[in-house]
């Protein structure tokens, strides 16, 4: 029998394939390929300088509600700084940004002018509870139907980010996945709340 030999170059582009097909297939992989890229530095968001940043209209109608039947009103949150971050279980960069997302509300969720809410575009609440919890986030999660959580404040997809000021207007607004987990992002916040 005569064995063709395997050449280096076949070999990698089984690799090249092999990572390829996993990037397609598995939701897990991507997220984690995300997150490596977000290690290094990639996919940080833009932050305005306090003094720079743009009102991009008032705060959107959303009333939010969680597994325990907490409801939360952004028309009712003037006077807090509000992070908003629509995601989904199924979502890879969703997952691979929500490290972040949970580190940076460790980090401030003790700040009483700043409030966090995640909200699961898919409402299903118990679902998403339960991934957080099997995460080891501890992350505020809420739902709603289109009337109370409408498509418009994620129409480009998700993930998408708002951060809405203490005057009720939106001055971040962001699609797709980033590094929120980041001291300028952090002292972004913390500067709003003291406005």
């Amino acid at each position: 029998m005569n064995w063709r030999k395997i050449t280096w170059s076949q070999i990698s582009t089984a690799i090249m394939l092999g990572v390829i097909g996993l990037l397609v297939f598995s939701p897990k992989f991507k997220s984690w390929v995300i997150m490596g890229m977000m290690a290094v530095g990639l996919f940080r968001p833009d932050v305005p300088a306090i003094g720079d940043r743009k009102n991009l209209g008032a705060a959107p109608v959303m009333v939010a509600q969680s597994l325990d039947n907490k409801t939360i009103d952004l028309q009712h949150k003037k006077g807090k700084v509000v992070f908003v971050n629509f995601w989904a279980t199924w979502c890879p960069p969703c997952l691979a940004e929500l490290p972040s997302v949970n580190k940076l509300y460790q980090k401030l969720k003790s700040n009483p002018n700043i409030v966090f809410v995640t909200v699961d575009v898919d409402n299903n609440l118990a679902q998403s509870t339960q991934f957080l919890k099997d995460k080891g986030y501890d992350l505020p999660v809420y739902g709603g139907d289109d009337a109370h959580v409408p498509h418009t404040l994620y129409q480009n997809g998700i993930p998408t980010t708002l951060v809405i000021d203490k005057k009720g207007s939106v001055v971040f607004n962001h699609f797709n996945r980033a590094n929120y987990d980041s001291d300028e992002f952090e002292q972004f916040l913390s500067d709003l709340s003291k406005e």
